[in-house]
């Protein structure tokens, strides 16, 4: 299947700044913008699978939704979503998150991400 042009380019850029974020030191910035790049990877299978994505920033729902449409969900991933879905909320609101960004942090979720993103371009391959 084919993914969005745009969901897709936007997603690739929100990976190329969070790499450049985590050199730069922008530690919770790469958290946000992965979180976000896999979200638009996701929302794109879903239009592509069936039309429609959901109207969330839970990654977990997102994969659970692509799961009801048909696709194979490896259940590796939703541990990676579920880490990934709060970086949307808490890295925005400095001083009111119970989570404090480093690069270890940052780097774990690049890695997550990465993964998740990888698994969406095999499914709309495939």
């Amino acid at each position: 299947m084919k993914l969005s042009k745009e969901w897709i380019e936007r997603a690739n850029f929100l990976m190329k700044q969070a790499k450049k974020n985590l050199e730069e030191g922008a530690y919770w910035f790469v958290c946000f913008e992965v979180h976000q790049a896999v979200e638009f990877y996701l929302k794109a299978l879903s239009l592509s699978l069936v039309g429609i994505h959901p109207y969330t920033h839970d990654l977990v729902e997102l994969l659970e939704f692509l799961r009801e449409a048909g696709l194979d969900t490896p259940e590796e991933l939703y541990p990676l979503a579920d880490a990934l879905t709060p970086h949307y909320t808490l890295s925005r609101y400095p001083g009111r998150s119970p989570i404090t960004y480093d690069r270890e942090k940052a780097e774990r979720c690049l890695t997550y991400g990465e993964k998740i993103i990888s698994w969406a371009k095999e499914a709309a391959e495939g």
